[in-house]
């Protein structure tokens, strides 16, 4: 008991703040409770719970904010963990119904053949989706994502680091106030906006300048590049501003140019924050819909040949963005292996950024 008022409240909390911000935290768990067995109650009991709150705000702040961050804290953390449970739980029947179907190549006969086979760099035209005939193929999908990505990963790279050594160690504190809010207020536009001016814009100059006949792998790529491209800028020069300005001093003072202290002093330094930048703006890139969906089409094929970045077809967020409204209950279920596929390339982007962070931090202490 004393170690769960100790977490609720702190060391030093009064009798009458375990009274007030007890009887807070009893309503939260009765709202919650309420909202699992009878949801059309549960907004009176929620009331009630933001009543006590302020009061035990007025008289016990601190103990109010504790229990509040611990409230928020726990919230998070309850809500990945159902979400990724459902995630895995809804994927589960399309995975024990198809197996590693849902991972090959389809072929006429009905057979199927491995993607890596030789013969499947240059696929022929075959239905690898189709849930009338029971086609369930998410290899074009995947590779779909991956062209994409790859491209706007050249696009977002490159530009968000130059962007950011530009703001962060050459433009003038004027220069940088104007910049720096104006690359940030490109993320807030939506994404069917880039999608939109995308597909008028650049599709006719492919059309026109390399004889394409219509949006492509290239276009999606460019467009979800510049999306991505504002994350990249801001975290990255967050971290390069981060680096202590003796480092950037001490170089200068050995002789060495501006562009010599930042390619030796301020981008190894600051390496972990930017590599964080781009894969969080490689996140975006993988998990954007509607740019995707509003580019290409939403056909479900190989490019043939493989890297033929003029072609088109949907990405597995496209795919699941495009079907979920008319699929059946089958082919929904093939719909969470695909967002399954997506939690974890991002989770596993995620648990990479950790780890080359932990890897420069020990390069910079000297421990490696």
């Amino acid at each position: 008991m004393s170690n769960a008022r100790t977490t609720l409240l702190g060391q030093d909390a009064s009798e009458g703040a375990l009274l007030t911000v007890g009887s807070a935290a009893l309503l939260l768990v009765a709202t919650v409770g309420v909202f699992l067995v009878a949801p059309a109650l549960a907004l009176p009991t929620f009331v009630l719970f933001g009543l006590a709150t302020v009061v035990s705000w007025v008289r016990h702040q601190a103990e109010t904010a504790r229990l509040l961050t611990l409230v928020a804290t726990v919230s998070t953390v309850l809500t990945v963990t159902f979400i990724t449970v459902y995630l895995f739980a809804s994927a589960f029947p399309a995975v024990g119904e198809h197996g590693v179907g849902l991972f090959l190549i389809p072929v006429v006969d009905g057979n199927v053949r491995w993607f890596f086979w030789l013969d499947a760099v240059f696929p022929s035209g075959e239905t690898y989706w189709n849930p009338l005939s029971g086609a369930y193929s998410l290899i074009p999908t995947i590779w779909a994502t991956v062209v994409v990505t790859t491209i706007s990963a050249f696009v977002a790279g490159p530009l968000g680091l130059f962007g950011a050594l530009f703001i962060s160690e050459v433009a003038s504190d004027g220069v940088r106030e104007v910049v720096k809010p104006a690359v940030e207020v490109l993320a807030g536009i939506p994404s069917i906006v880039y999608g939109f001016i995308g597909f008028q814009v650049l599709n006719g100059f492919i059309q026109t300048s390399f004889l394409d006949d219509g949006a492509s792998f290239l276009i999606a790529g460019l467009v979800v590049g510049l999306m991505a491209l504002p994350t990249v800028v801001s975290v990255a020069e967050d971290a390069l501003s981060s680096v202590p300005r003796s480092m950037k001093d001490g170089s200068v003072a050995m002789g060495a140019t501006q562009w010599q202290t930042m390619k030796s002093i301020s981008i190894p330094a600051a390496f972990s924050g930017i590599s964080a930048g781009l894969i969080l703006g490689l996140g975006r890139a993988i998990g954007e819909t509607m740019a995707v969906a509003a580019i290409m089409a939403a056909g479900v094929g190989l490019s043939n040949p493989l890297f033929d970045v003029f072609d088109a077809g949907a990405t597995l967020t496209s795919l699941i963005a495009t079907n979920y409204g008319s699929a059946s209950e089958s082919t929904i279920d093939v719909l969470f292996v695909a967002g399954v596929i997506l939690f974890v390339i991002v989770a596993g982007m995620s648990v990479l950024s950790q780890f080359i962070e932990r890897r420069m931090k020990e390069k910079l202490r000297g421990q490696a």
